[in-house]
């Protein structure tokens, strides 16, 4: 079922893009061609082939009033459909469908002019931020009768305590909603196009912690429908985002850009999302060859010499010498005496 606040998105007229998964739309009488009194009520794609001259490779007869972008039979055959029998005659084409492709950049505002991206940077307490909606689902709220109150793309911001905010306090003090957004070109800054600051970080109500910041569409059923398919219906969450006394944030490089495609696009990854990381290449140099001469040691052979024994008296020898000694002392003291 479709709220009635979407209800006016549901109005489908000639030459409207419409996306997978939308249900409900209601294709007005301008989608089929009619001319002398004769109107269509079929759809057909013609893949590659001329409409004017060839047969389509698939016919369907629509509802009307209930019109559903069914996945399993319009995702193989994204592009134009011409309003068949006779519309496809004269190249009438009816309606663009398209794959929703959806991704969301996180921008530091910069009053000076050199704002820039900081897409899975970290966040200093204080900062002024932005957010830009990379999409290719802008044309949905061109559809005649959309107003601002309708449903559009909502960003969501996730509190440290598990709350989701809808809308933010920005520079100036003031509440900005974040939800409902109509984007009108294909990289939308909020909350009307203009890079601004739309979340003062350093505002009282922002107490330090982690902060999960996403955004996700679900006008006319699509996220129902599709799922939560990131890329398409609801983008990967960025990084944490700290509120922390941190140097100043690291700026991010992307090169993604949502352009409206007939072409089914590839499903970004949580590249993050896109990021381009610039990585150094070192190149690894080529190990010398050394060359190692050899060290000649000489064997210094051990030379033991031998000592000669000291030839050594006997205790009886020693007495025999003190005694002629003594006796040879006595004989000259004696002989001193008579003379």
């Amino acid at each position: 079922m479709v709220s009635p606040a979407a209800a006016v998105l549901t109005n489908i007229h000639e030459g409207d893009c419409v996306f997978l998964g939308e249900q409900g739309l209601v294709l007005a009488s301008d989608v089929f061609y009619s001319s002398g009194g004769v109107s269509d009520d079929q759809l057909a794609y013609y893949g590659g082939g001329n409409p004017a001259t060839g047969t389509p490779d698939y016919v369907l007869t629509p509802s009307k009033n209930s019109f559903y972008v069914d996945p399993s039979v319009f995702s193989s055959r994204l592009g134009l459909w011409y309003s068949y029998p006779n519309g496809s005659k004269n190249s009438y084409a009816s309606i663009s469908v398209l794959q929703p492709s959806l991704d969301l950049r996180l921008w530091a505002y910069r009053s000076g002019g050199e704002s820039f991206d900081i897409t899975n940077g970290k966040i200093v307490k204080g900062e002024a931020l932005d957010f830009r909606i990379d999409s290719n689902l802008y044309p949905i709220f061109q559809r005649a009768g959309v107003t601002s109150g309708d449903d559009g793309i909502d960003v969501k911001v996730r509190n440290q305590v598990g709350a989701t905010l809808t809308a933010l306090i920005n520079c100036n003090g003031a509440s900005v909603s974040i939800v409902n957004v109509h984007p009108t070109t294909q990289q939308y800054f909020l909350p009307s196009g203009t890079l601004t600051c739309v979340w003062d970080t350093g505002n009282s109500q922002y107490n330090a912690g982690s902060y999960t910041v996403w955004a996700e569409c679900n006008v006319n059923g699509m996220k129902d429908n599709l799922g939560s398919i990131e890329g398409e219906t609801i983008t990967p969450a960025l990084s944490s985002l700290k509120s922390t006394s941190t140097p100043t944030p690291t700026v991010t490089t992307s090169t993604k850009t949502a352009t409206p495609t007939a072409t089914k696009t590839a499903t970004p990854t949580p590249k993050a999302t896109s990021v381009v990381t610039q990585v150094a290449t070192t190149s690894a140099s080529t190990p010398e060859e050394t060359a190692v001469t050899p060290v000649q040691t000489e064997k210094t052979q051990a030379t033991t010499s031998t000592t000669t024994p000291t030839e050594t008296q006997s205790p009886m020898s020693s007495v025999i010498l003190i005694i002629s000694v003594v006796f040879a002392a006595i004989m000259i003291f004696m002989a001193s005496k008579k003379e």
